[in-house]
This record gives structure tokens, C-alpha cells and sequence, in this order.
């Protein structure tokens, strides 16, 4: 594919995550409509360059059916503003499942894919070297770009090591961007500021312009000043919009004062607890958007499982320290005392059906 503008894709992409129904794990189809426009009606979201991962991880995408997720798609490619690209999420067990994934977006108008690691037994997955084999990542998006040709951000998830953190080591990275031009973008998600560093230092020597999308977090400021990031993903955006844009603002007057401020009340405490230890982030990127009132309660798809009440309690005591708008306490505890009722609906068989 001829990419002739490749800072076209440095934006602000909301992982938006995937709404249900009141009562249920049904997908709400209106609701996620609205969710969309939350942003699309909010100036403020264009001029920071806001657009969207459709069916990220967040969006609990991995646990949907097929026309669950071309639903998405088809609403979003509607609510879409011009000018602001969407990339959809690819996942399959097997590669020809991604690729069919990654086609049937592309037949829905996608800009692009947003895809994401070989998955399945523990050689491709929870034991995978990824210094000793670029070769596995590298063959993987290759078969997708082959049969699909988009441009691609990559949500490059491996397990953690010590030199390289959560993510991939500089030669796999540099096998995949030699092999695969439509590479656009690169989702920072190292969890350690100094290989984060290393890595953006080694995508910006590059030949050719890769899209750094980071997390505002820690060291986001300092590599913001390095000229280190040019966009984010983040699944962050669904509950905390008001304070990026606080951000921004601060940051248009050089008034580090108050970009201080944001960040020591608004970011930081949200930000060190959903993040806390990694296991719990998407769980808590949805009970933190729930309980902001975006969506109509916290629980998701299983096997996710459900936020704990402790953990509900105290992320509702940190936003509301922060300074944000919150739910009822009584829509708190009446969502909540229907945890078993809604999380049941997400098991289709029963005993019966086994017998």
C-alpha cells in the first residue's frame, strides 16, 4: 500500500471499550452509539486529533462472535467524524482466523488494522523469546498485511522480561518494520520508562516515520518534550477525557504549574491504581467508566471476571478525590448487589445442556 503521509496516523486513539445492556452481557448497540458520539459531539476531541480503536483489547473483543464485532464496526464507520481514521482490532487463533477478521473490517471501510499478538500455545504466547525469534511475530503480521494490505498499528503484548518489559526487544521490532512497510504505528506499552525510552529513540532513527502512541503517564511529559511521542492508545480515554483536555490546555500556556496539578491529582492516582500490577487493567479501565456514568455497569464477557467490591470502593473514592463527576452512591450499590444476576448471563448453556 502507498502511505504518501505517515504523520497522518500520529493521533489520539480512544481503545473504546464495548457497552451492555442494563441487565445483562448483551451487547448494547444504542449505547455504544452513544458512547461514540460522547466524543464525536465534544469539539474539544478533534482538536486534540481524538480518534478510535474499534474492538481492542479493552472492548473485550477477544470473547466476541464474529457479526458482534463487524456490529461495532458498521456503527462506527456511521459515527465517524472526517478526517479521523479508525483502526479495528485483529485477533484470531489461528492465522487464518486473523485474516478473516482483519477482511471482513477492511470490507466495512476501516482505515486500518490495529493487531495483535500470536496467541495460543505457550511457544507463541506466555513463553515466546522474542529476542531469539522475531521470526514468529514477524511471520505472523506479515500473513495478515499479505492478505489484507491497510496500514497497521501494533499492539505488540509479549511476556515480561527484564530487558524488555512488557513488550517486544528492538530487533523484532526492526525484523517487522524491514518486512512490513505498512507499519505505521507502535503502541508503547514497556511499563518501564527507561526501555520505553531506548525503544522510542531506536523508532524515531528509523528510516521512515513510525506513529509513537504512548500512555500519559510517568515519563509521557519528559518524551513528549524529547519529541519521543506522537499520539496515544489508550483505553484511558473512555473515563478520563476532562483531564487530557486540562492537560492540553496547561501545556498550550506553559503553565507547568497546573499541568502539575492535573497531573499529581487527576492522573497519577487513577493511572498508579488501574495500572497496579497489570492484572486487573481492562477489569478497571470499565469500572472506572462506569462509575464516571458512561455506561450502564462494570462487568464483562468471561472469562473476565468482575471487579471486586474493595476495588469498586476505592477507585470510587480516587475519582472522587480527583475531582471528577461520579454516579450515585445509590446507583453504585444498586448495580452492584446485581453482579450475580448479570454475570450469569453470560454462560448460554446450563447444566442441562450437558447432559
Amino acid at each position: 500500500m502507498n502511505i504518501t503521509d505517515r504523520h497522518y496516523y500520529d493521533r489520539n486513539y480512544c481503545a473504546i471499550i464495548t457497552p451492555f445492556k442494563a441487565d445483562s452481557l448483551e451487547i448494547d448497540y444504542d449505547a455504544f452509539r452513544e458512547h461514540i458520539q460522547y466524543f464525536t459531539r465534544d469539539p474539544q476531541y478533534a482538536k486534540q486529533k481524538g480518534s478510535f480503536i474499534v474492538n481492542p483489547e479493552a472492548a473485550e473483543m477477544f470473547y466476541m462472535t464474529r457479526e458482534e464485532r463487524k456490529n461495532l464496526i458498521k456503527i462506527m464507520m456511521e459515527e465517524r467524524l472526517d478526517d479521523m481514521p479508525i483502526f479495528a482490532g485483529v485477533f484470531g487463533v489461528t492465522v487464518d482466523e486473523a485474516i478473516e477478521c482483519a477482511l471482513d473490517a477492511k470490507e466495512l471501510g476501516v482505515d486500518g488494522l490495529f493487531i495483535f499478538p500470536p496467541t495460543g500455545t505457550m511457544e507463541v504466547s506466555i513463553a515466546i523469546d522474542n529476542v531469539k525469534y522475531p521470526e514468529v511475530w514477524t511471520r505472523w503480521v506479515m500473513a495478515i498485511d499479505d492478505a489484507v494490505d491497510l496500514p497497521i498499528i501494533l499492539h505488540p503484548a509479549a511476556p515480561y522480561s527484564n530487558n524488555w518489559g512488557l513488550s517486544l526487544p528492538i530487533n523484532c521490532i526492526k525484523m517487522l518494520l524491514d518486512n512490513i512497510p505498512n507499519i505505521v504505528g507502535y503502541k508503547m506499552i514497556y511499563g518501564n520508562d527507561a526501555v520505553s525510552f531506548r525503544v522510542a529513540h531506536f523508532l524515531r532513527s528509523y528510516p521512515r516515520h513510525v506513529s509513537i502512541l504512548n500512555v500519559p503517564f510517568y515519563g509521557w511529559l519528559e518524551a513528549e518534550m524529547c519529541g519521543l511521542v506522537d499520539g496515544t492508545v489508550q483505553g484511558a480515554w473512555n473515563w478520563g477525557k476532562e483531564v487530557y483536555y486540562a492537560l492540553a490546555e496547561a501545556k498550550e500556556k506553559n503553565d507547568f504549574t497546573e499541568v502539575g496539578k492535573v497531573m499529581s491529582k487527576q492522573i497519577i492516582p487513577l493511572f498508579e491504581y488501574i495500572y497496579e500490577g497489570g492484572a486487573r487493567v481492562h477489569i478497571r479501565y470499565k469500572l472506572a467508566t462506569w462509575l464516571r456514568g458512561n455506561i450502564s455497569h462494570p462487568y464483562m464477557l468471561p472469562p473476565m471476571g468482575p471487579p471486586t467490591k474493595e476495588e469498586a470502593e476505592t477507585l470510587y473514592t480516587i475519582i472522587e478525590n480527583s475531582g471528577l463527576s461520579l454516579i450515585s452512591r445509590e446507583e453504585f450499590k444498586t448495580v452492584l448487589a446485581k453482579q450475580e444476576a448479570i454475570l450469569s448471563t453470560g454462560i448460554k448453556r446450563n447444566k442441562q445442556s450437558y447432559v
